[in-house]
């Protein structure tokens, strides 16, 4: 009797009409090829920012005055503000930002608008502060490096460098361009205290006179109906001649005397902040191409590379300087891409080749077309219009994943098509027979997978919106999948040849000899090993389960034996190694270059030492900048066929550098740090309780050989020369306000007038000459002016101290905070092990020698605690759905639960997988495992079912269990195959870019490898120990028949 399910229904309908299926996929092709043309690509996500910025800038001369007069002020204001989850200050001389987070769920607009108008209601800030300036944080990612170097002045560095700035911001293409290296331009009146006694002057009656002598444009307009005029009344002085030729003094003989007669006058740039710029050994200034919001990385690389081309072509350098473009980051995108377009061909073709070998060439070839059309679908899915993604390294990683799944239900489809025109025909009834024969539990074992990949974006905190980001892909992926698999494979093996005669011609027959070999050798696998196995199982089921139990005992237990390491955050190789210094605050900018210079002189040293000293160098490019009198950085690029690796560089370099002199901290490092390794946060009310117990932490931290660069905010105090009025000064009708008004004009320089030079800002500054401002014994022996005129040297109107005062004041969350940073080498010791070593050792002598001290740990360590706790809540939902999905087709509370025993020795292959590759365990490999609870079920789905049908056709219920595993044992090798396949080249690859993806994929590989033996041997066995129990049950209840054993 014909069923009637054959002719009704989409999956038949389409399977009819194959130009119907083949315009869908061709349709959808074509979309995903249309926006991939216009999908920005960015080398990491673009996250929402989380906080907010609160600016306040107030010229207080001390840290603690700012802290008392703003930051607390500020924090009170926000106690009660809803959606906070920790407030931060940095209180110094200059003012005090506060940086609010907010929780993870909460509206950054709303907090921003309540943030705004509490601290707008403040008002009792003090009366010299500047307005609050409230904002939102924007993020920010490096795309590019131009260096212009070499043989030139640093006037003709600067302008080339605003020269160059400029083209590149008329490039549609290029957003934001930073300068690093930029000194600005200032014009410094330099005058003796000679010259000021000897024409009866002050450095005030100089500025007066540059003041009077250059100004800004002032004007007038006459204006009636027929005259307009305008009238110009002062000159603004623009060069060094101009300003020497103003005039300072005219005598009783009408004799002038001249700016230039009296000051020396240079055309020089600001001196407050010393800079250090060199690359590969010679000056430099650096342009940054910096990607925000929508920018596309590769588009800004190249519309930066295009003007750089073009100042190249157009000779717009000087012979003596060069132009170089390094550090690329668009480059990680494109690398990751073609990584995935490698992968992709290479899964294509091993699918291909595993399918042709053992079904069949047509079989093989529509469902690895498959890929195309699931591919170019989710690319158009991901646009602007739908989700709004775009192609960076989650996504990307999310295509590369879903490689060995998506073709998992297509490859079941296939076989059982081949399967059921085999025996019953080659019909298209048949088709679509074997068709919906597969259809529901391949469905729903689509399902749990989305399931299981959607946990992944419900995780809390800054990983779980970049896992969201990698779980849509691998989700529009699968449920393309189905699309793909039910109605477009179906009308192309319509026509599907399983019992034609054979072909005459060689290579045929040569395949077919070898297709026949090999399905030859499956079935007499199938019959003389797996079918005898299987029922010998059943026999001895309940030692089969021990057994097994045993296998998932042992293995479980090496993570926490030591035999798997774990490490929550693992190394990720980055692109440059990087050497970071900060001195001491008492250190001078020459020393700070000193120790600059000697670090790249021993970065040079370390590749000779590496090469042996043959061959040509493999550092491709160093790049040296200071940030501040006190700080400074190394950059080395390796070249691309180093023969070392930066890992290695990073050693060898860490051994030379030693400690140069003045340098507080020392970090050098290669891999990449989204978040501090180790981050520690001592809390309290008493500042000296918590500066004492900081020291005493990092001491402990100093002492354990795994931990290196520990930074912190416990720097001795900034030295400090204290000048206050002795009461001959109050005497003589001086003030403090008179003191310091001298003092800083002579020494520091007072800004006379600011203005326009070409695209230059310039400053006018008058001060004493650099040799009379450069030690403590100019400051003893300099002058000063009372009231009345009379110069009065300063040791007998002020008394001089010399002290210390705080730079920087930290609070967090309402209480004064030390914090301390560190980078651990996570090859002795993880982040993960040194934090339980802390708890352990350190934090309990803490808080008993310093009570009232509060010890958190952020970084790493928080990331941790938030991700573990949200990933134990989205896991345990994740199962229950996924057995819900699992119950509803198979109409059973008992056997989904059966099926689901192949999650735990999932995670078995997994561990197994990580401890024969020498992986550690980490976040990555918990989120491939995460994703394998959704996949694994997927085969036990199909044999299950099977099971069911054929209960349901009369068959015993041991012949049934046996029937069912050898009957879909060929589908869930090719599945388990397929999907190893497909993640196997990944599993390979040595690149940088891989290194990021192998512990997820490791996690899926092997665990799917191992579910598989579950698949065929355990899932039989506990069906057959469920048959007991009902048995049992059923005699326990008067000879009635179990109600579970073959569910409707």
């Amino acid at each position: 009797m014909s069923d009637p399910s054959l002719d009704r229904g989409i999956i038949p309908w389409f399977a009819r009409n194959p130009v119907a299926a083949n315009l869908l996929m061709v349709l959808v092709i074509a979309l995903g090829a249309i926006a991939l043309g216009s999908l920005q690509k960015e080398a990491f996500p673009s996250m929402e920012p989380d906080s907010l910025s609160i600016s306040v800038s107030y010229n207080s001369g001390s840290a603690q005055q700012s802290e008392e007069g703003l930051a607390i002020k500020i924090e009170d204001a926000l106690e009660d503000v809803t959606g906070i989850d920790s407030i931060t200050s940095s209180s110094t001389s200059s003012g005090t930002t506060v940086t609010v987070e907010k929780t993870s769920d909460y509206d950054l607009d709303t907090l921003l608008r309540d943030v705004k108008a509490k601290v707008d209601a403040i008002n009792n800030f003090p009366s010299e502060a500047d307005k609050p300036v409230i904002s939102k944080d924007e993020r920010e990612e490096h795309a590019l490096w131009i260096q212009l170097y070499g043989d030139a002045s640093r006037r003709t560095l600067q302008h080339l460098a605003d020269s160059l700035k400029s083209d590149l911001l008329a490039n549609n293409n290029v957003s934001r361009v930073s300068i690093s290296g930029w000194l600005d331009p200032m014009m410094a009146i330099e005058i003796d205290e000679g010259h000021l006694q000897a024409y009866g002057l002050t450095l005030s009656d100089v500025e007066d006179a540059v003041n009077s002598g250059s100004s800004s444009a002032m004007t007038a307009v006459l204006r009636d109906k027929d005259l307009y005029l305008q009238l110009k009344a002062s000159e603004q002085a623009y060069l060094k001649e101009d300003f020497a030729n103003i005039p300072l003094i005219t005598t009783a003989s009408g004799d002038r005397i001249l700016l230039g007669d009296v000051a020396q006058i240079r055309d020089t740039f600001d001196d407050t902040t010393s800079t250090l710029s060199r690359f590969d050994g010679q000056d430099s200034i650096a342009l940054q191409i910096i990607t925000t919001g929508t920018d596309d990385i590769s588009d800004s690389v190249n519309g930066a590379r295009d003007v750089v081309q073009q100042w190249r072509d157009e000779g717009k350098l000087p012979e003596s300087v060069k132009l170089a473009t390094w550090y690329d980051r668009s480059t990680s995108i494109n690398e990751r891409l073609q990584l995935l377009i490698d992968n992709a061909l290479f899964g294509i073709a091993l699918v291909f080749g595993l399918l042709a070998l053992f079904l069949n060439l047509r079989v093989a070839f529509w469902v690895a077309m498959g890929l195309p059309f699931v591919f170019f679908g989710t690319l158009y899915f991901m646009g602007d219009s739908f989700l709004g993604l775009t192609l960076n390294e989650f996504t990307t990683f999310g295509f590369i994943m879903a490689l060995g799944i998506v073709v998992d239900d297509a490859v079941v489809v296939g076989e059982s098509v081949y399967s059921v025109r085999q025996a019953e025909g080659d019909t298209l009834r048949n088709t679509i027979k074997g068709t919906l024969r597969v259809a529901v539990p391949t469905l729903f074992g689509v399902f749990t997978t989305v399931v299981a990949f959607f946990a992944l974006s419900q995780i809390q905190g800054g990983l779980g919106k970049l896992y969201a980001q990698f779980a849509a892909v691998v989700s529009l992926c699968l449920v393309l999948s189905i699309i793909e698999s039910k109605l477009i494979l179906p009308a192309h093996l319509a026509h599907l040849k399983t019992r034609g005669e054979p072909s005459k011609a060689l290579p045929a027959r040569i395949w077919g000899g070898i297709q026949g070999a090999a399905s030859g050798g499956l079935t007499l696998f199938t019959e003389r090993f797996y079918r005898p196995l299987i029922r010998l199982a059943l026999t001895f089921r309940y030692t089969t389960v021990v057994l097994f139990m045993a296998v998932l005992i042992l293995v479980m237990a090496m993570p926490f034996d030591g035999t798997i390491r774990m490490s929550f955050f693992p190394d990720i190789s980055g692109d440059t190694a990087r050497a970071q210094i900060t001195l001491y605050n008492d250190a001078s900018y020459g020393l700070t270059h000193q120790a600059l210079t000697e670090l790249e002189d021993s970065a040079y040293q370390a590749d000779r030492e590496l090469r042996h000293n043959e061959g040509d160098s493999a550092l491709e490019h160093v790049q040296v900048t200071s940030s501040g009198d006190q700080s400074g950085k190394v950059t080395v690029k390796l070249i691309a066929d180093a023969p070392y690796d930066l890992k290695q560089f990073t050693r060898e370099w860490t051994t030379l550098a030693g400690n140069p002199e003045g340098v507080r901290t020392l970090s050098i490092q290669s891999h990449r740090n989204s978040v501090d390794a180790l981050r520690v946060e001592l809390r309290a009310n008493d500042d000296s309780l918590l500066t004492r117990a900081g020291a005493l932490f990092r001491t402990k931290l100093a002492d354990i050989p795994a931990v290196s660069g520990i930074e912190d905010n416990m720097q001795p105090g900034q030295p400090q020369l204290r000048l206050s009025l002795t009461p001959q000064g109050r005497a003589l009708g001086m003030t403090t306000d008179d003191l310091a008004q001298q003092v800083m004009q002579g020494f520091q320089g007072q800004v006379v007038q600011r203005y326009q030079r070409n695209n230059d800002e310039i400053e006018v500054k008058v001060r004493f000459p650099a040799a009379d401002r450069q030690s403590i014994t100019n400051v003893l022996q300099s002058n000063v002016r009372a009231p009345d005129g009379t110069v009065l040297a300063l040791s007998s109107v002020a008394k001089v101290s010399l002290g210390y005062t705080r730079d920087t004041i930290t609070r967090i969350d309402g209480k004064r905070a030390v914090y301390l940073t560190a980078d651990v080498n996570k090859d002795a010791l993880s982040s993960t092990e040194l934090v339980a070593l802390l708890k352990r050792d350190v934090v309990p002598e803490i808080k008993s020698q310093y009570p009232g001290v509060d010890v958190y740990f952020a970084g790493e360590a928080e990331q941790q605690q938030e991700t573990q706790s949200s990933m134990t809540e989205v896991f345990l939902v994740a199962m229950l759905v996924i057995y819900m999905l699992l119950a509803i087709p198979l109409k059973s509370y008992v056997q989904p639960l059966l099926i689901m025993t192949a999650i735990p020795f999932g995670i078995v292959g997994a561990l197994l997988g990580h401890w024969i590759n020498d992986l550690s365990l980490g976040i990555l490999s918990l989120n491939g495992i995460i994703a394998l609870s959704g996949v694994v079920v997927n085969d036990s789905l199909l044999l299950v079912s099977r099971y069911n049908d054929l209960r349901r056709e009369g068959m015993d219920r041991k012949e049934a269990i046996v029937e069912s595993a050898t009957s879909r044992m060929r589908a869930v090798l090719l599945t388990s195959a397929t999907t190893f396949a497909g993640l196997m080249p990944l599993l390979g690859e040595t690149s940088r870019q891989a290194q990021f993806l192998i512990p997820a994929a490791v996690s899926l590989a092997y665990g799917i490898l191992f579910a598989t033996f579950i698949t065929l041997i355990l899932i039989p066995v506990l069906l057959r120990i469920q048959t007991d129990l009902q048995e049992r049950i059923a005699g326990w209840f008067g000879n009635r028949q179990p109600t579970d054993e073959a569910p409707a």
